[in-house]
């Protein structure tokens, strides 16, 4: 029987979106969705037109992380890990390839940001959030710890204090409190989340687009390099870039004194 479609894609001009969109469970994580997102996000990646993707949620929230339901079939099947096995594999592997993605990924967020779902979200580039949007990591009150790389990303967001506030007790931020820690870039009336996630996706289909997926992989990899080591990864990264034409339009364009029109 063939699974039903969990997930939607999108694309307008050069934005690729992709859309959780199992709505009746509240784009809860399952096999089948991470299978699909992956497949959905290798698709957006072959695209040449798409230059900037965004991940959001349809319905009433953009995910409320892992499917409880599955777990509480699983325990009862007596098989209590089952859900830990290819599930969660799946969704790390989606959490990779987000940051792997050598275009940016604009998550939009609205509703409940949840668990997984969280950390997935933080796998992105950038984040917008509609003002009514409450995170929370979750995985504590299921008696579980984190996953979906939120070990490892969380502390380097917010320090490890907070990090440890958000991963062992369950604790629920609101957007502009999620914003002041560095969770999410912009926070915006739940009116405007549309419109602002088309503004802010444009801006950055318009941009160099091999330019910024370098700058993606210095920041992804800084960390696991000594300060020599990053610097002359960013000059080989300039020597690659300047052999684009965008890099020529960019100069060109600042010396014309108009806005440069990248290609990507």
């Amino acid at each position: 029987m063939n699974e039903p479609n969990l997930v939607q894609i999108e694309i307008t001009g050069h934005v690729g979106s992709l859309i959780l969109a199992d709505e009746k469970r509240l784009n809860a994580f399952g096999l089948a969705l991470a299978d699909q997102a992956l497949a959905g996000l290798e698709t957006l990646e072959r695209h040449d037109d798409v230059r900037a993707v965004v991940l959001r949620g349809a319905g009433r929230a953009f995910s409320v992380g892992g499917d409880v339901k599955q777990m509480g079939q699983d325990i009862a099947a007596g098989d209590p890990g089952a859900f830990f096995e290819a599930p969660l594999a799946a969704f790390n592997r989606l959490a990779v390839a987000l940051g792997a993605l050598p275009k940016p990924v604009l998550a939009s967020v609205h509703g409940a940001v949840a668990g997984v779902a969280f950390n997935v979200m933080l796998a992105c580039d950038l984040v917008v959030a509609a003002e009514s949007t409450r995170f929370t990591q979750a995985f504590v009150s299921l008696g579980l710890s984190v996953d979906g790389g939120g070990s490892w990303i969380l502390p380097r967001l917010v320090g490890r204090a907070r990090a440890s506030e958000l991963a062992m007790l369950p604790t629920t931020l609101d957007a502009e409190t999620a914003r002041a820690w560095g969770l999410v870039n912009w926070v915006v009336p739940d009116a405007d989340l549309e419109a602002e996630t088309r503004r802010r996706a444009v801006q950055l289909a318009a941009g160099p687009t091999r330019a910024i997926a370098h700058t993606k992989a210095l920041l992804n990899g800084a960390d696991r390099r000594t300060l020599a080591d990053q610097a002359e990864q960013e000059r080989l990264a300039q020597v690659d870039n300047s052999a684009h034409p965008d890099f020529t339009e960019g100069v060109t364009a600042f010396l014309d004194k108009r806005p440069p029109d990248f290609r990507g």
